[in-house]
């Protein structure tokens, strides 16, 4: 079965009452073309909506040719490259998803080999581990992170905090981001030092590819970054001017447990790397909606860090990538 085969198959559960819209940029194209014909293979209607050819990139909105076309829609896919200052147009769209429920699969800045290398393992398979990882948690579980690089984090959840998972079928109203198979929650507190020595997100981030040679260093004090250490300046530059620029950006929003068991290595694709067994964190948005934070910041940057050994509980989980429980 082919990546988008299964991504309209497994995740999407096309079928022939279905009208499927793929919105799309030039560089996107091919892939774009891979869903619009494993759709129509299911005798399903399908529209193409070109993403920057309506308006010129960055979009400030999302266009209302695609607003309106996913109002008409059951199923719609967007895969589309890294913009900086794309943030509202692409928050506009999820809402409109939601608001028509339909169901959704968004795919930002995920290049051809990892949208491939992220859908080598069955989808059951990584559902049946997001399950299991999920069921395994406590209220006010702890989360223990270290790694060679140097990684030495503690995380300690909170019961009003909710656990969801990037890895299901989706259902009308809902999306799911490609590539997938994450459990994602909102932290109560994180200390310590975080090595982000795979991939970074943001339009910079997408450019600079693996970080294996040049790491970025982050010391965490109450859930707030204190200190950005890199021997790019460049790279330490982009993360202190994001953290500058709104208030609780400098804030640790998500956590990321990677559980997509195809991912072995990290490629320099954030969209890829933090779905890759390990732990991985954002700063800014909390995804309240879903995490049940009571608070939330205005943009997102994530990053993902190599093979790194994470405990739940005390117990161990993860060792170098590779489940130790539940598997």
């Amino acid at each position: 079965m082919t990546p988008a085969c299964r991504v309209v198959e497994e995740l999407l559960g096309i079928g022939p009452s279905d009208h499927v819209v793929i919105v799309h940029d030039e560089a996107n194209a091919d892939i774009a073309a891979a869903f619009e014909h494993a759709a129509a293979e299911r005798g399903v209607l399908v529209e193409r909506l070109a993403w920057g050819s309506i308006e010129r990139r960055p979009l400030p909105a999302c266009p209302s040719a695609v607003l309106r076309a996913i109002h008409g829609a059951t199923a719609t896919v967007m895969v589309v490259s890294w913009e900086e200052g794309e943030y509202d147009a692409r928050y506009a769209l999820i809402n409109a998803v939601i608001g028509a429920r339909t169901r959704h699969v968004h795919m930002i800045g995920t290049g051809r080999r990892a949208f491939i290398g992220s859908m080598m393992a069955s989808t059951g398979r990584v559902f049946e581990l997001l399950q299991a990882v999920r069921a395994a948690m406590r209220p006010a579980s702890r989360l223990s992170v270290r790694s060679l690089a140097g990684t030495h984090l503690d995380v300690e959840m909170a019961p009003h905090l909710r656990w969801f998972a990037n890895g299901h079928a989706v259902v009308p109203g809902h999306w799911i981001n490609v590539p997938f198979g994450a459990l994602i929650s909102s932290p109560a507190t994180v200390n310590g030092v975080y090595v982000v020595d795979a991939s970074i997100g943001g339009g910079f981030g997408a450019r600079s590819g693996l970080l294996t040679s040049r790491p970025i260093k982050l010391t965490i004090e109450g859930s707030r970054v204190r200190r950005v250490e890199c021997s790019d300046i460049t790279l330490r530059r982009y993360v202190e001017t994001f953290m500058a620029e709104s208030k609780d950006r400098d804030r640790v929003g998500l956590l990321s447990l990677g559980a997509n068991l195809g991912i072995r290595e990290a490629l320099g694709e954030v969209v890829h790397d933090e779905n890759m067994p390990g732990l991985h964190l954002s700063l800014g948005d909390t995804v309240p909606t879903r995490t049940g934070a009571t608070w939330t910041a205005y943009g997102q940057l994530a990053f993902a860090s190599g093979a790194a050994d994470v405990d739940l509980d005390g117990e161990p989980l993860i060792r170098r990538t590779r489940y130790v429980r539940f598997v």
